[in-house]
């Protein structure tokens, strides 16, 4: 049997040729004790921390996009309306000139009438209704211009061309001297009606004023109106 001292011997040969003989094969290097533990360390969280840094660089990027998109919205909403071009205003022209008339005498429908500068004594005459007869118009210059003012005596005798020269010349009709044909020649004053004036002037000595004429029987107070620029008592 071996002695305590020969396998003491032994188990010493033997580590000996174990730390004598040469590895086969790649052995990692390793890092000298101390020196780059903590460098691998480093290394190891920072490649840790890569894959969630690039997902808070893209949510970022994310964020900043949608930002930008929201806020484009917000301005082109906010801006006002394009205003369309104004429409041109209409330039205003003048109006025409109104005069006044003053067609009595044998017409339809005597009294003022509206015309336009320059107008004609046909026009005049065609405003009051036209003529009673055809025959009142042969002493008129129907072409002849009105003007504001004036009185346009249709029929009546001595009226002349219708102006108001011509007809303040002729006068109006005396209601105690005329005839029955002078009457008659008045606006809207027939035979009958003008003899019923010679009567009356007759029965009662005569007219002491125009107004007197509104007694005249057929004579009320439109036809007494058209009258009474036309004669004096």
């Amino acid at each position: 049997m071996r002695t305590d001292e020969e396998t003491e011997a032994a188990v010493r040969r033997r580590l000996a040729h174990l730390i004598g003989a040469q590895p086969t094969g790649w052995t990692p290097v390793q890092p000298p004790d101390g020196a780059g533990e903590g460098d691998w360390r480093e290394r190891w969280r920072v490649s840790a921390q890569l894959p969630a840094l690039r997902w808070l660089l893209l949510a970022g990027a994310v964020v900043i996009l949608v930002t930008a998109l929201l806020l484009s919205r917000h301005h082109a909403a906010a801006a006002p309306p394009s205003t369309p071009p104004a429409a041109p205003i209409p330039v205003a022209t003048p109006a025409a000139v109104q005069i006044v008339v003053d067609v009595g005498g044998r017409v339809r429908h005597p009294g003022l009438v509206s015309l336009v500068s320059g107008a004609r004594v046909a026009d005049a005459i065609a405003a009051a209704g036209g003529a009673l007869r055809p025959s009142d118009l042969a002493t008129l210059n129907l072409a002849a211009r009105v003007s504001d003012g004036q009185l346009l005596l249709v029929g009546v005798p001595g009226a002349g061309n219708g102006t108001g020269a011509a007809a303040g010349a002729s006068g109006p009709v005396d209601l105690n001297s005329a005839t029955v044909e002078q009457l008659d020649a008045l606006p809207g004053v027939g035979p009958v009606l003008a003899q019923r004036i010679v009567d009356w002037r007759q029965q009662h000595g005569g007219f002491r004023s125009v107004d007197d004429l509104q007694q005249v029987p057929g004579i009320g107070a439109r036809k007494f109106a058209d009258l009474r620029s036309l004669v004096i008592a």
